[in-house]
């Protein structure tokens, strides 16, 4: 398993608001909330897609906002000015449709699941976020450009444009870490068990240096795996709740086929222990059984 310096660019359709070609309006109560702006099923294939993924699983997606328009939300305005410094473009269609279907698939798979999506609207966007930490990771072939950047209810994924080759085992992976990072961030209890094993590596401010990233192209993989981080993402955990710790990790048993993962599981004893905890810890508090998830989401494709 190797980390390679690369780039990923996510694509997805979903287009929303043209009346003219609307055949339905759906108003989803999700937290009291409609969408904002309404979502309707038109003639594109995207926005098809989107129309469906409010009918079926109550998620307000766009991908066509932008300006201050996609700073409007159902919850009030958000602000953004300093993640967008040039403001918010609007997601390229032909690479958004692409994840519509997979972020379909991936509400399919987590269908028993609906309580860990804390954002419940998503908001994909053609340009990058304006975070040295985002740009930081996308070095390590890592980008974190998904993430839970506000409290109004918004999860926006990023670089949502044709500029970069895709990649669909890392857009998969991607995805992941944006369906789990508000419910392990905001809400998960992570035991003290696993916690305890890279305890003296975690940082304990953010303001820290983050262990293992040697530069700002290069990754100590060897040494991180020997502590028992398996993503440049687990490393950046602060010791008082390393979540980032904890969602590397089921991340990484789901997007990963078991052949590779037993790689590290047969010779880094820490990654073995943080897996069985992982492993008991989410089956035991949500009935998710992670090895069985991992089999379906690798049958994923588009």
């Amino acid at each position: 398993m190797k980390f390679i310096i690369k780039l990923i660019s996510l694509s997805v359709l979903i287009s929303l608001f043209t009346a003219c070609e609307s055949e339905e309006v759906i108003i989803s109560d999700f937290n009291g909330k409609d969408p904002f702006p309404l979502i309707e099923e038109g003639t594109t294939e995207a926005s098809q897609l989107a129309f469906g993924l409010l009918e079926e699983h109550e998620l307000h997606m766009y991908y066509d906002l932008e300006g201050e328009e996609a700073l409007q939300t159902e919850y009030g305005a958000i602000s953004l000015a300093s993640r967008f410094g040039d403001g918010i473009i609007a997601a390229e269609e032909e690479r958004a449709v692409v994840f519509l279907k997979l972020i379909d698939e991936m509400f399919d798979l987590f269908s028993d699941y609906r309580e860990l999506q804390l954002a419940r609207r998503w908001m994909l966007v053609g340009n990058g976020f304006s975070s040295s930490t985002a740009e930081q990771l996308n070095t390590y072939g890592y980008s974190r450009d998904i993430l839970y950047y506000n409290t109004q209810g918004t999860q926006i994924l990023s670089s949502v444009n044709n500029t970069f080759e895709f990649d669909l085992s890392l857009t998969k992976e991607m995805l992941l870490f944006a369906y789990f990072y508000a419910y392990i961030d905001y809400t998960y209890d992570i035991p003290e068990e696993f916690s305890s094993i890279s305890g003296d590596i975690y940082r304990q401010y953010t303001f820290h240096s983050v262990p293992f990233y040697t530069s700002a192209t290069e990754y100590d993989e060897e040494g991180a795996t020997d502590a028992g981080f398996v993503h440049p993402w687990g490393p950046q955990s602060i010791s008082l709740k390393p979540h980032e710790d904890w969602e590397s990790y089921v991340v990484w048993i789901i997007s990963r086929p078991k052949a590779e993962r037993d790689v590290w599981l047969d010779t880094k004893p820490l990654i073995k222990a943080k897996y069985d905890i992982v492993v008991e810890s989410m089956m035991t508090d949500l009935n998710m059984d992670l090895e069985a998830l991992s089999i379906q989401w690798q049958s994923v494709g588009i």
